[in-house]
């Protein structure tokens, strides 16, 4: 289109052994390149003969419940290997990576390649209000129905496609497309907000503004942390409400290179 600006972007889904970042394994990678206006969020080609789509031999056999989901079983992915260098080619000339839950693919696919952890990283789930913008649920499948299509879920190119069909659909109370929002939020300057030693009997009120607990076991765990854009509200908040004094809260920023990552977490 005149005068609009072309940006190249990546729709990644991985299948795993199970759900937890920290002790599963990647067992399928897809990833489907497309390119995007940015000014107006439309979707401009999608490079389906650059798509990749492969399956890969975890450290521990995969879940009866992970293959009734997926269908993948062990001896399908036996003697499989995804290399780097395959992957970093896809990635390479990518603007913005994007999953529809990246706070999980992200870490899954960062323990394994490394040029994930080069790119900025956006999120379909989190980045839109689904119950404002009038769904009942943030799930892939459920609002696939609720668009119109239906899709034969839970095999990664499947969602990948799912994923890039939600971005071209347009919100129906912000007026904004998927893609726009998604884009927006990406570029939103965040700051992670930890209220260390936290009095054990506000908990609740902790809870109740939307702080979530990182257990102990985890690096720099042990403590209440919440995301926010406001991080001088939020230090007010804490020194008023849980510690009753001028405590120091340590506030960390966070952009779309970090968003998601592990690596939020690698602060002395």
């Amino acid at each position: 289109p005149q005068g609009g600006t072309v940006k190249r972007a990546l729709v990644i889904d991985v299948e795993t052994t199970g759900l937890s970042t920290e002790n599963d394994d990647v067992i399928q990678l897809a990833m489907l390149p497309f390119e995007y206006e940015a000014e107006s969020g439309r979707i401009l080609t999608v490079h389906k003969d650059q798509a990749f789509d492969r399956l890969r031999e975890p450290a521990m056999p995969i879940s009866d419940e992970a293959s009734i989901i997926t269908g993948i079983t062990d001896d399908m992915v036996t003697g499989k290997h995804i290399d780097e260098s395959d992957v970093a080619v896809v990635v390479a000339n990518t603007d913005l990576i994007i999953a529809h839950n990246a706070s999980f693919d992200r870490p899954m696919v960062e323990h394994l390649w490394y040029c994930f952890s080069e790119k900025p990283w956006a999120c379909t789930l989190s980045s839109v209000d689904w119950l404002r913008e009038g769904y009942g649920s943030g799930k892939l499948d459920y609002l696939g129905m609720q668009f119109g299509w239906f899709y034969d879920g839970h095999r990664a190119m499947a969602d990948c496609e799912a994923c890039l069909a939600l971005l071209a659909q347009t919100l129906p109370n912000s007026g904004q497309t998927v893609m726009t929002a998604v884009r927006e939020a990406a570029l939103r300057k965040d700051h992670l907000v930890c209220a260390v030693d936290a009095p054990f009997d506000l908990r609740d009120q902790l809870k109740h503004r939307g702080y979530r607990w990182r257990p102990a076991e985890l690096l720099n765990g042990k403590v209440w942390w919440t995301m926010t854009v406001e991080p001088e509200a939020e230090i007010a908040w804490l020194r008023s409400e849980i510690y009753g004094r001028e405590a120091s809260i340590p506030v960390h920023p966070v952009t779309a290179f970090e968003r998601f990552s592990d690596r939020l977490w690698n602060f002395d």
